[in-house]
């Protein structure tokens, strides 16, 4: 299939062990169907018109007509119209047949549903950051391990030998620096899958969390590439009147000034404005399997109209998890502090008591803050679609399909 076919219910087409039950199927598990309803409208085939009869009940005589769908009331609750037209409504079942009720989400949902989603999809939504977070400290750690016993470059020469030092600290320097860079791209998008899945009340392993992100890695990458360039970018910008009064030995207070202002009014939204296009479009990419292009051009339509209340969930959630993740560390470096107590005359047991302490509350916080955020984004993804395509009746009609394939089996 290519993301250029059309369709207008807009099924998606995960992997073969990756997709979740649609309207047209019956779910196996553990390997899903191939229809669901993530990928954006005009971008899957046109299903079969028999495929849709597969899944429904057999009309009896008795059978009530097709409804088109629900509607919301004053309040937001979902409030089904007559009888009319050719689809049959979702029952009230298939409203919340996950973490979220099928409508669009209040300013509570955001901040309360990303803790239901690491409950109930946990080893994805942390144990994907935890692993990957994992892997890179342990890298850096013997990265830096190597480096510091490493002769050559802490020897009495002022400079020392380059071409004599070992291959393997050059080696698992390199390795250490990718994983730092890979870090904030796997971790921040392979949460994506494990928030999809539990909106629909479906669980997912790790294995087929990575192997769907793995498919658009490289667009992942380019997403990752473009928002450093572009924070990297504004940051030389901000930082033009401070250099500009060091360049000419001017170190009054003026440029200082200027700059800090131009932090505040400048980079700190330009950082949220760039945390926000990254993290949908993550999400985008995972779940509707398209480039990072076409995520960025979709964006600026969905986005349409909820932008300042997108930035708002965002700077709200990130102001919280960064209180919660200060905290973390805040304990992690008292309780090390503590343990260095402990064997106060031995260098190494504080030093290893000091980094295995504050490094274990460092890496909670770390995770805490991938998986948080992750979801965030993917529940704004969720409510934007909702709000601009109609994708709660999308769900909620899956939803349905799939318990009435598994009562009748």
């Amino acid at each position: 299939m290519t993301d250029s076919t059309p369709s207008p219910q807009g099924g998606d087409h995960w992997q073969a062990d990756t997709r979740v039950a649609g309207p047209a199927a019956i779910p196996e598990p553990p390997v899903m169907p191939e229809a669901t309803p993530w990928t954006a409208p005009g971008a899957a085939p046109t299903p079969p018109a028999a495929a849709p009869a597969a899944a429904q009940p057999a009309p009896g005589p008795a059978a009530p007509a097709p409804a088109p769908g629900l509607v919301y009331g004053p309040t937001g609750t979902p409030v089904p119209p007559p009888p009319s037209m050719g689809h049959a409504a979702p029952t009230y079942r298939s409203w919340q047949p996950g973490i979220i009720p099928l409508r669009p989400l209040s300013f509570g949902d955001f901040l309360a549903a990303p803790f239901k989603a690491m409950r109930y999809n946990r080893a994805v939504i942390l144990g994907g950051p935890l692993l990957f977070t994992i892997i890179t400290a342990i890298l850096s750690v013997t990265a830096g391990w190597m480096v510091f016993n490493d002769v050559q470059l802490f020897s009495s020469e002022a400079l020392p030998a380059w071409d004599n030092i070992n291959v393997q600290t050059i080696v698992m320097v390199v390795l250490a620096v990718i994983s730092l860079l890979l870090t904030d791209v796997l971790c921040g998008s392979i949460v994506a899958p494990g928030v999809a899945r539990a909106v629909m009340g479906e669980r997912v392993g790790l294995a087929v969390a990575w192997r769907q992100m793995r498919a658009r890695l490289g667009s992942l990458l380019i997403l990752y590439v473009l928002a450093t360039l572009a924070y990297t970018l504004l940051t030389l910008i901000v930082m033009v009147p401070l250099l500009w009064g060091l360049i000419a030995g001017d170190s009054s207070t003026g440029a200082i000034l200027v700059t800090l202002l131009l932090v505040f009014v400048v980079l700190v939204p330009a950082g949220l404005f760039i945390t926000l296009v990254q993290g949908l479009a993550r999400a985008m990419v995972v779940l509707e399997d398209i480039s990072a292009w076409a995520a960025l051009g979709r964006l600026t339509r969905l986005v349409k109209g909820r932008f300042w209340w997108s930035m708002l969930i965002i700077f709200v959630t990130m102001l919280l998890i960064n209180i919660v993740a200060s905290v973390l560390q805040y304990v992690g470096q008292m309780g090390a502090v503590v343990a260095a107590f402990t064997a106060p005359d031995n260098g190494w047991v504080l030093a290893i008591a000091f980094f295995v302490v504050y490094g274990i509350a460092f890496v909670v916080s770390l995770v805490l803050t991938y998986a948080y955020m992750g979801s965030v984004h993917t529940l704004i993804y969720i409510d934007l679609r909702m709000r601009h395509e109609g994708f709660d009746l999308d769900l909620a009609r899956a939803a349905e399909a799939r318990a009435t394939a598994q009562s009748g089996r």
